[in-house]
């Protein structure tokens, strides 16, 4: 069976029994457990893989002489795509115009990314050892870590070779533990599914979100459908672009289905090898590079949630001025969720009201019990562009191969 259809019955089957199981404390309790193991398991064996895997896609790059190009281009495309995602959100809100939403005394708080300060500084910990147990959002530090050893590996073959081997071999195995974690992770997605169904089935005034909710999911549609076929129909010489998309299904159902983006990175790693080609010293690099650089969907989601948050206060206006500065900050807010992949467009929020001040602080409540759909939202295009992100780096640099449709995963 393939991987996503396993995937799509594991959602359908924990979305039904979000809704179905009775109400109470032990049931929420339960279900908060069995969500928190499910994301733990997704997580399990992504970072060590790519701490492993990285450093010898980094040392075999170098050497072909195209450390450069792969990286640069994967950190290009990744940044200008969060800054053009936030431009289409904002469109979007102008375009079809959400309804306001009614002020309400909301009192739960979301708590607001790290600052911009704490993250530079995290990328480089006190000791490198740091870097290896920063926790599951640790993927920045991890990776400059696993580069600079990469770089290292090169200076003395004689020396080097033995650590080259080990290294390249642990990247072997940890892979397969990882392709085995991709296959079962359907049974994970049962409890993901559920505790969010649950989550959605526990807000009482969901509806007040209803146009917001509409225009999201109409955007999320027409990135999907055109937007995304149109960019990698040129970049993939002019050839089926749906076949990407297609081959990326997986990993969009496993982060839609949790709203994590890093529980679907095991899946979106096999996936990019096995049904896109890319070769893995390519898409070792390039997609963690993706995952923390190119949050175009959390970007998308938020510029359209952010405008309406401000439309919806009758005393504040859209200016010319406010409206490039949201063109300029949410993009930011997008990456600096790149250090914290579980997070979504609830903190982005939370920081860019704290950035707004002029008595906005506190904006962001309007869409607290909006967080999860939005999250989900977009996580579900995060992780597409992540895919597509890598595919498009690895063809231009001739590092993917074509594979026949019928033998995707």
């Amino acid at each position: 069976m393939k991987i996503w259809l396993k995937l799509l019955i594991g959602a359908l089957l924990g979305t039904a029994l979000g809704f179905l199981l009775p109400s109470g404390p032990q049931t929420d309790s339960a279900l908060g457990v069995l969500f928190e193991l499910a994301i733990r398991s997704g997580r399990y064996i992504f970072l060590p893989l790519i701490f492993f895997s990285v450093p010898v896609a980094a040392f075999e790059l170098y050497e072909d002489r195209k450390l450069g190009p792969v990286a640069g281009k994967a950190i290009l495309i990744a940044v200008i795509s969060v800054f053009a995602a936030s431009i289409l959100g904002a469109l979007g809100a102008f375009v079809l115009q959400p309804d306001r939403i009614p002020l309400v005394g909301e009192t739960s708080a979301v708590e607001p990314p790290a600052s911009a300060r704490d993250i530079i500084l995290g990328l480089f910990p006190r000791n490198a050892f740091q870097a290896l147990v920063s926790g599951g959002d640790g993927l920045a530090p991890l990776l400059i870590l696993a580069v600079i050893l990469g770089l290292a590996f090169s200076f003395d073959l004689a020396v080097t070779k033995p650590v080259i081997g080990m290294f390249d071999s642990l990247s072997r195995i940890l892979y397969q533990i990882n392709s085995f974690f991709v296959e079962i992770l359907a049974v994970f997605a049962i409890p993901a599914a559920a505790y969010n169904a649950r989550a959605l089935r526990a807000v009482l005034e969901l509806s007040l979100y209803r146009s917001l909710l509409l225009v999201v999911a109409a955007e999320v549609l027409f990135t999907v459908l055109v937007l995304l076929p149109g960019v990698l129909y040129f970049a993939g010489g002019r050839k089926n672009p749906f076949r990407i998309l297609y081959g990326l299904a997986g990993p969009a159902l496993a982060a839609v289905v949790t709203g994590d983006l890093l529980f679907g990175a095991g899946t979106l790693a096999k996936h990019d090898k096995e049904n896109l080609g890319v070769r893995r010293r390519a898409g070792t690099l390039t997609l963690p590079i993706a995952l923390l650089l190119g949050r175009a969907g959390t970007a998308l989601v938020t510029s359209t949630s952010f405008i309406v948050v401000l439309n919806s206060f009758s005393n504040i206006g859209l200016s010319v001025q406010t409206l490039l500065w949201i063109l300029l900050f949410v993009p930011l807010s997008a990456l600096l969720l790149g250090a914290t992949p579980g997070r979504g467009p609830a903190a982005a929020l939370a920081l860019l009201s704290s950035l707004y001040g002029r008595g906005f602080e506190t904006g962001y409540l309007l869409l607290v019990q909006a967080a999860v759909p939005l999250l989900l939202a977009g996580v579900f295009l995060d992780a597409i562009w992540a895919g597509c992100v890598s595919w498009m780096t690895a063809r231009s640099e001739g590092l993917a191969v074509e594979r026949e449709v019928r033998r995707y995963i």
